[in-house]
């Protein structure tokens, strides 16, 4: 059973890297479904914020859910927060939130 936390109590933090912290001791199918679920927090809060309410899935495109490009670098400013390194912001090209966690892991991962 998996534990879900809230990854949005970061956006109110001054700390870095505790996504990348959360996520190095684990299996590589546990680090996807971690920053998969992180990915989603921040999406679905970076749109509360706006004022939209957001129904979404990991499958569907950041376009259907109305996500902007001012998002997506409120995104990629977390990203790359929370995992306490630069994130080449062409990951954000990806159309859904399983492209983006997968891109993410490949980019933190396989180069370092």
């Amino acid at each position: 059973m998996t534990l879900t936390q809230d990854w949005t109590a970061l956006n109110h933090s001054k700390a870095k890297g505790q996504l990348l912290a959360a996520l190095r001791p684990l299996p590589v199918s546990e680090r996807l479904h971690l920053l998969t679920q992180y990915i989603e927090q921040q999406v679905t809060w970076i749109r509360q914020q706006g004022g939209t309410e957001t129904d979404l899935t990991a499958n569907r495109s950041f376009l259907a859910i109305g996500f902007d490009s001012l998002m997506s670098v409120e995104l990629l400013y977390s990203l790359q927060r929370d995992l306490g390194r630069d994130i080449d912001p062409a990951a954000l090209e990806q159309d859904t939130i399983d492209e983006l966690a997968q891109t993410i892991l490949a980019e933190v991962f396989l180069e370092g």
